[in-house]
């Protein structure tokens, strides 16, 4: 897989698990005709779901789907054995089968509060999926698997979550509300000091330093001294 491919589907794994709640392993529902064209073109699905979708996967189908594979009058690719390596999802439509589509849209609701992955060839059936917000649509194209860009709902319902996240709820605002009103406010300004008489700065309160004469000029002095006292004599 091309580099680039594999950073955009870093990105949307990361907005599925972020905004969804998606975790490993990642199960993923296929059905008969994602399942025939794997074969036809001989590629193992199990390790490219794992490179597609980084991470761990789990491939699951139905007892429709397999009803379905059943009831064709050939399957010259293996289809059924195929999907009986994988592990089954039980559905209500035990004992009167539905087809795989109707199976799949069943177990995924409105909402796809599972978080399932879907894989499958059926355009419409994909088209029907990116109504709804929050499933991860794969499928093959000649010999790469592909998974699909976030579809509109999806990417409006991730902004929804986001905003949910970033901002405070209702309960948390009246809560907050509530602690302030709670709070009693002094209104009361601070009386200010009076300030007195300020006392002198010690620094300027310090005594002059005797000057120390130089000792030439300390005998010069002395000599005058002595002459004067000799006159007066």
């Amino acid at each position: 897989m091309r580099q680039k491919r594999t950073k955009q589907y870093k990105r949307l794994m990361a907005l599925y698990s972020i905004s969804f709640g998606f975790r490993e392993p990642y199960q993923i529902l296929v059905d008969s005709n994602f399942m025939r064209t794997a074969l036809r073109y001989k590629m193992d699905i199990s390790k490219q779901l794992c490179t597609v979708m980084l991470g761990n996967t789990k491939q699951l189908y139905t007892s429709c789907t397999l009803a379905e594979v059943k009831d064709q009058s050939k399957d010259e690719f293996g289809t059924e054995n195929a999907l009986k390596r994988f592990e089954l999802r039980g559905c209500i439509h035990r004992h009167k089968p539905v087809s795989s589509a109707e199976c799949i849209l069943s177990i995924i609701g409105p909402d796809n509060p599972h978080n399932y992955c879907v894989a499958t060839q059926n355009e419409s059936l994909r088209k029907r999926f990116r109504a709804i917000p929050g499933i991860p649509l794969l499928y093959i194209n000649r010999t790469v698997l592909i998974l699909e860009p976030p579809s509109y709902a999806t990417l409006q319902r991730s902004k929804q979550i986001e905003n949910v996240k970033t901002h405070a709820s209702v309960e948390e605002l009246s809560f907050l509300a509530k602690a302030n009103s709670d709070i009693q406010v002094d209104t009361e300004k601070p009386k200010k000091k009076r300030k007195g008489p300020k006392e002198p700065n010690p620094l300027s309160c310090k005594k002059k330093k005797m000057k120390v004469l130089p000792q030439n000029k300390k005998n010069s002095e002395m000599g005058k001294i002595s002459l004067t006292n000799v006159r007066l004599i």
